[in-house]
This record gives structure tokens, C-alpha cells and sequence, in this order.
């Protein structure tokens, strides 16, 4: 084995642990918010006191029953801001400089040092992937309200 596969070995092995740690972090804080929710209603039970009905409410949407968040009264079926014309346009033009970048990459590699490598090869793919997510961003622009 040459260091140039010990190197590669520890790269996959790294990102496929990356893979692996988010979803098991995000059990875990999950875990925590529903032991911390438990734990504010064992404080009511010790009391002999029933909980709110605000009480109640948040803690049953922190716990992750029900999966959405109670409605707003201006916005009934989206939690945070709405979605306008400006904030899919600010996405369409991140995502339209990442593809331009992820192209001229693969367009320098290939055409001037005549590399067909397997950066060349991600990086057609990443620019594609961003062309698209600029597609949709652009496609959503020409629906959502104008504000």
C-alpha cells in the first residue's frame, strides 16, 4: 500500500464516520429535548398540580407530536417566513454562482491540464445538481407572491 491509499482510505473513512455521527447527534439532542419536556411535567406531578393548557401545548410540539408546528395566525401552513419572489430569487443566485464555479473547476482541469479525474467528473455533477436547484428556485420565483 502506498501513502496515496493510505490517505484515501482515511478520507472515506472520515466522511462515511461524518455520515454516520449527524444522524446519531441528532437522536441524541432529540432525546434530550424529550427527557427535558418529561422532566417539566414530573415538576407539575410532584406538585399535585395539572399543567396549563399553554404548558401543555408547547411542550407537546417540542416533544415531536404532532410533527408540525401549531398554526400561526398570518401563516397557517408554513412555520418561520413566508416564501416570496426576493428569498427564492436570493436562493437562485446562490445556487446559479456555485454551479458557474463548480463548472469553470471542471473546465479548467479538463481543458488545460487534460485531466479527466474524478474531480472533474463530481464537479459536472455538483454543477448540475446546482443548475437544477437554480431551475426550481426560479420556477417557484415566477409563483410566489410578490412582497
Amino acid at each position: 500500500m502506498t501513502a496515496k491509499d493510505i490517505t484515501t482510505i482515511v478520507v472515506i473513512l472520515i466522511l462515511m464516520a461524518t455520515g454516520v455521527t449527524i444522524p446519531v447527534l441528532i437522536a441524541w439532542f432529540d432525546h434530550r429535548t424529550r427527557a427535558s419536556a418529561l422532566d417539566v411535567l414530573r415538576v407539575y406531578a410532584e406538585r399535585g398540580e395539572e399543567p396549563p393548557a399553554s404548558v401543555t401545548q408547547a411542550l407537546t410540539w417540542v416533544s415531536g407530536w404532532p410533527r408540525a408546528a401549531p398554526p400561526t395566525t398570518d401563516n397557517k401552513d408554513r412555520i418561520g417566513r413566508p416564501r416570496t419572489r426576493g428569498s427564492f430569487l436570493a436562493h437562485a443566485a446562490a445556487d446559479a454562482i456555485f454551479a458557474a464555479g463548480f463548472s469553470w473547476f471542471a473546465w479548467w482541469r479538463y481543458s488545460d491540464l487534460g485531466e479527466a479525474s474524478t474531480g472533474v467528473f463530481v464537479s459536472i455533477f455538483v454543477a448540475m445538481y446546482f443548475a437544477a436547484s437554480m431551475t426550481a428556485r426560479l420556477v417557484g420565483a415566477c409563483y410566489a407572491p410578490d412582497r
